[in-house]
């Protein structure tokens, strides 16, 4: 059986071989996203706290890498940014829900470190819902990058720049925050399911000299 050592290191190779695309396309939601996911993953071992990560959560770290390079070479292949769902096109939608499934699981590493290590006594449920905050608050985030880069690039962003005397919300603005509401909704109420009638060290596995 792999190593949970071994899952960390590969998670982080993933994160950082995502960062890299990130860096040359300039998407820095992205990059922000894999240095926290990085980060997170490496603290356990750096500080020596005497527990880790247990697999699924390890495991479920390397999907998002892994969905976002298939997503990126699916563009390239066939131009997802063509093909449209709701005014938004599909590869801003999948990529803003990939980013909000893996801010969903640096948000849950987060709470485990505020639990365990910095004093913050949180029940396994505080633990999902800070999750899911923490998620939502980079949602916005990237909204705030999206608006100022279309902003610099002259697009209209306000309703007054609009013809019509309708409000009119942009799409691609909301996209990353309705995204965010819907992924992680459903990863709390999965999480909740999942380990239902257990406690919150479902999260961790402890060790003897945190290696």
């Amino acid at each position: 059986m792999t190593s949970t050592k071994t899952l960390v290191s590969m998670s982080v190779a993933l994160s950082v071989v995502l960062g890299f695309i990130a860096f040359l396309a300039r998407d820095w939601m992205w990059l922000i996203i894999d240095v926290l996911c990085i980060v997170m993953l490496s603290i356990p071992y750096f500080m020596n706290l005497g527990y880790r990560y247990n697999r699924g959560m390890i495991i479920m770290s390397m999907v998002a890498p892994v969905l976002a390079v298939v997503v990126a070479t699916a563009d390239y292949a066939t131009n997802l940014h063509d093909e449209m769902f709701l005014e938004v096109d599909i590869f801003t939608v999948l990529t803003a829900a990939i980013q909000s499934y893996q801010c969903f699981i640096i948000g849950s590493m987060l709470a485990v470190l505020m639990d365990r290590t910095f004093g913050m006594r949180m029940t396994k449920m505080w633990m999902i819902v800070f999750a899911l905050a923490f998620a939502m608050a980079l949602s916005a985030l990237d909204m705030f990058f999206v608006f100022s880069n279309m902003y610099v690039a002259g697009y209209p962003v306000f309703n007054e720049d609009f013809y019509d005397t309708e409000r009119y919300t942009n799409g691609i603005l909301m996209t990353t925050p309705v995204m965010s509401t819907i992924v992680t909704a459903v990863m709390a109420v999965y999480t909740v399911l999942a380990y239902r009638g257990l406690s919150k060290d479902i999260f961790i596995d402890t060790t003897e000299d945190g290696t």
